[in-house]
């Protein structure tokens, strides 16, 4: 074959994961979430700090499903993974995923199969970014900074898209993505 054959077809691939990706992220636009310690709430431009904040630390993903009006869908597979970090500065970082995918044949991430890039996109989701925390220490919105699903990038949410409650070492979060449509999720802080 030759190189401009090789070199049109890894374009192609190249095309091909990062569509892949975007359709992910579209899929699992729920992962993100935030809020830390030294307890700051930005209002206007000045920052307050607070006494407590209920979500800062690290969390572990216990379960996620999507709810499509009574059904429930595991978007990331029966065994979900994932790990959410609200530092105490006010910044978050999420990656969820499906630990049970197969593999890429090729061994090459830059070399995979149309097939496998539309199945490792639609089964994970990174988003970092900031966050807020209200008067009590309850979550109050984030902004995402980046995403692996650039659509998410520069977008607030707030608590009427986002709602975060932690109940002892548990933090539930259901996000919002249509009428009757939302992400559940389970986390457990980390030890």
């Amino acid at each position: 074959m030759e190189k401009s054959s090789l070199f049109i077809i890894k374009k192609a691939n190249r095309n091909i994961f990062l569509f892949a990706l975007a359709g992910l992220a579209l899929l699992i636009s729920f992962a993100a979430t935030t809020t830390n310690s030294p307890n700051r709430m930005k209002k206007s431009n000045q920052i307050i700090y607070m006494k407590k904040n209920n979500v800062a630390g690290t969390w572990n993903l216990v379960s996620g499903y999507l709810d499509n009006h009574g059904t429930h869908i595991n978007i990331l597979g029966t065994h979900p993974a994932g790990m959410l970090i609200f530092t105490e500065d006010l910044h978050f970082i999420v990656i969820v995923h499906n630990p049970d995918i197969p593999k890429f044949a090729s061994g090459d991430r830059a070399n995979a199969t149309p097939e496998e890039y539309k199945t490792a996109v639609t089964n994970s989701l990174g988003v970092y970014g900031t966050y807020t925390v209200d008067e009590n220490g309850d979550f109050g919105e984030e902004q995402v900074l980046g995403s692996t699903f650039q659509n998410m990038n520069g977008h607030t949410r707030g608590k009427n898209e986002i709602d975060v409650k932690v109940d002892g070492n548990r933090l539930m979060e259901i996000q919002k993505i249509g009428d009757g449509i939302a992400v559940h999720l389970d986390w457990k802080r980390a030890e």
